[in-house]
């Protein structure tokens, strides 16, 4: 199974989940060490045969890092929704009685 993402840290990831989902339909490609990832930036047809000559793993750092930026987005993004909401509770007479706003 060649993986053929986007060449970059988000690619890595989907990549990821992608080689998740196909182990689980074909346990045989995991215990074969049979999944590979093509690098490339264009679809020439020069670039795509480099490709082919110079398949890889899965970059599992670049994977961890985009994990872990998702992560903290989602925190972050929390954080600052309650801080918002709290300070128009403030600014807005009425707002407190209104229910969920959403």
């Amino acid at each position: 199974l060649i993986l053929w993402l986007d060449c970059d840290r988000e690619g890595e990831a989907i990549s990821d989940e992608v080689r998740t989902v196909c182990i689980k339909g074909n346990p045989r490609l995991q215990s074969q060490n049979r999944i590979y990832r093509a690098k490339f930036s264009t679809v020439l047809p020069g670039e795509i045969q480099r490709a082919l000559r110079s398949l890889g793993r899965i970059n599992e750092h670049f994977v961890q890092a985009v994990k872990a930026r998702s992560e903290h987005d989602l925190r972050v993004g929390a954080a600052f929704t309650r801080f918002q909401t709290l300070r128009l509770q403030k600014k807005f007479d009425g707002f407190q009685d209104s229910g969920v706003i959403s």
